[in-house]
């Protein structure tokens, strides 16, 4: 019996070791790579800006986000990476929602944030892996595929399909032109 249950807290230590895996089973530590941070700066430099002028935090978190769970963020070493762009990098786990939209934003400066998804990192040869990766902003938000390759430490980080979101908005309809008058 005693055998039984020291085997069984073994077994849980090395569950609880393994931290958070995404959906396929991989840890999300081993999303903190130079690629991804290569992948995790493209994203942001090729972001729209659907609030042109207003001050902008962002946030990253790895693997799945599911509603009633807790984010996933990105270590504070891994954010501490991206210092070099003066961007606000802030952990998820202390964003807030503002009334009446629920739109997520800064606690600090009270200001919307963009919230970076990271998920489904898989290495398809040596040097190349695919991800999904998905960001939203107030209510617009966007996933897709990313394919990222590295070249003897020089990364190549190349968007692939969108695979749902609704950026870019639809621009309204043009108005329909008046009728010409009856002569």
């Amino acid at each position: 019996m005693m055998y039984r249950l020291l085997s069984l807290f073994l077994l849980s230590l090395t569950l609880a070791a393994c931290g958070p895996v995404d959906r396929e089973g991989h840890s999300l530590a081993d999303y903190e790579t130079a690629g991804t941070e290569a992948l995790v700066r493209e994203v942001i430099r090729t972001l729209p800006d659907p609030n042109p002028g207003v001050q902008k935090s962002y946030s990253i978190t790895l693997g799945e986000i599911v509603r009633g769970r807790d984010f996933s963020p990105a270590s504070v070493p891994f954010m501490q990476r991206f210092a070099d762009t003066k961007l606000r990098i802030i952990s998820p786990t202390v964003i807030t929602t503002a009334p009446p939209e629920g739109t997520l934003i800064d606690p600090d400066l009270r200001v919307p944030i963009y919230l970076l998804q990271i998920r489904g990192m898989t290495q398809t040869s040596g040097s190349t892996w695919d991800y999904e990766v998905g960001w939203g902003y107030k209510k617009h938000f966007q996933r897709q595929k990313w394919k990222v390759t590295s070249d003897n430490g020089a990364w190549k980080v190349e968007p692939g399909a969108v695979i749902e979101g609704n950026w870019p908005p639809e621009a309204p309809a043009p108005a329909a032109a008046p009728a010409a008058p009856n002569q």
